[in-house]
């Protein structure tokens, strides 16, 4: 018994050794596992942790309110302040310069398709402390807290979030996970950060909008959980550049700023508008149309579509509610009535002719009162009529015959030069 007991143990020890490897392996399998996931989990906390989003006192409920009514949008929709910037270095304090006009993004609730309001950046907008300030001044010397805050008290638009997006973001997405296929109205294509480079700085924001979004859809697959399994290294670069070249108040997530932009699943139409502007023809500054300007943010209020407006009534509906008095200074009989035929004929609202004070007037002039936004850019539109004018501001009241009017129009001599007088 006991020569039987010894050859049965010696033939069951092999066995014994192999359940011990497997269970040794397996064991040893689930600690790299354990291992690996806490890595991951780690890489994923901290990346998370990196791209946090930054309070904005601009956004806080109480500054929101303004008067009684309050800046206001549709509850159901989601209205971002978007800022395209030349690229953030985290070693300078100082806010970073716009490489493009601001944007308001209207998206969700009754929209058929995004809106989007192009704001020019010349434009000069009300700062608290600091008085009239341009909008690429204001992101220039205070940062996109403030400028976010004069643009709610500029247009009266609740902004629900702010995004500043380096012109380094896109093209260091694409240079980490490309090459990527992206796909819209022109074609698919893919580009290389240069490209992205290049028509970042297209003068037509539309262009950039639609481009900037199909680079975001075509990144939407990539970025996710997986890509920190896949690969955590390119998982960590990816939050480095999120969290060096995105400034937000929202909690990206990784996904997060996908998911703010518009169309990201299937691409979409967006409904792209701008405010109307007249350029002064002495300067060449350009000068908002602010009835005009006001009916565009009225829609982003009520979240209906800029599609409805007609461009060509923005510059009939200010000719039509700005009084004009044209005044004879060259002394040559019948100017007057004649240029108010004119003018008239051209959309213009002539309240009356008469003579100026004086009579040797060698050049025309056209008066406006100074800080009169609405009779400003009216005074460039006729400067159109008059190539030769003067355009002068004056401080004191604009009075024809002791009432006041927006313009007055004083002919000059230059008018009758080679028509025999």
């Amino acid at each position: 018994m006991s020569l039987s007991q010894g050859f049965s143990l010696a033939r069951r020890r092999p066995s014994v050794r192999i359940l011990r490897v497997v269970l040794r392996l397996t064991i040893g399998a689930i600690i790299l596992a354990l291992l690996w996931g806490a890595f991951v989990g780690v890489l994923w906390l901290v990346g998370s942790s990196r791209i946090e989003g930054v309070p904005l006192s601009s956004l806080r409920d109480d500054v929101l309110m303004l008067g009684a009514s309050g800046a206001r949008a549709p509850e159901e929709s989601t209205t971002i302040l978007v800022l395209l910037v030349e690229p953030l270095d985290p070693t300078v304090l100082r806010p970073t310069p716009l490489a493009a006009p601001p944007i308001i993004l209207q998206l969700g609730g009754d929209r058929e398709a995004p809106a989007a309001l192009v704001l020019p950046e010349s434009i000069e907008v009300l700062v608290d402390g600091r008085g009239l300030m341009r909008l690429d001044e204001i992101q220039r010397e205070l940062g996109a807290d403030r400028l976010a805050r004069a643009v709610i008290d500029y247009t009266e638009v609740r902004l629900d979030h702010v995004v500043a997006l380096s012109t380094e973001a896109l093209p260091s997405l694409i240079r980490l996970l490309g090459p990527l296929e992206v796909c819209g109205g022109w074609g698919c294509d893919e580009p290389t950060p240069d490209d992205v480079r290049a028509w970042q700085r297209d003068p037509d924001p539309a262009v950039v909008l639609a481009r900037s979004t199909a680079v975001l859809r075509a990144l939407a697959s990539d970025l996710d959980v997986s890509m920190f399994v896949r690969s955590p290294l390119l998982g960590r670069a990816v939050v480095g550049v999120l969290a060096e070249q995105v400034v937000t108040d929202v909690d990206l997530g990784i996904r997060r700023l996908l998911e703010l932009s518009p169309g990201i699943g299937v691409p979409t139409r967006l409904d792209v508008d701008r405010l109307p502007m007249v350029r002064n023809p002495t300067t060449g500054e350009l000068v908002v149309l602010e009835e005009s300007a006001m009916i565009r943010f009225q829609r982003l209020r009520d979240g209906l579509p800029f599609d409805a407006i007609d461009p060509v009534e923005d510059v009939e509906r200010l000719r039509s509610v700005t009084q004009i008095a044209v005044l004879n200074g060259a002394g040559v009989a019948g100017l007057a009535a004649l240029y108010e035929a004119e003018l008239r004929s051209a959309g213009f609202v002539v309240v009356g002719t008469g003579n100026d004070e004086r009579f040797d007037r060698e050049r025309t002039v056209i008066n406006y009162l100074r800080g009169d936004r609405e009779a400003e850019p009216v005074a460039f539109l006729l400067a159109e009529q008059f190539p030769t004018a003067a355009i002068e501001a004056i401080d004191g009241p604009v009075l024809y015959e002791g009432a006041p009017v927006a313009i007055i129009v004083r002919l000059g001599r230059e008018l009758t030069a080679g028509t025999g007088g």
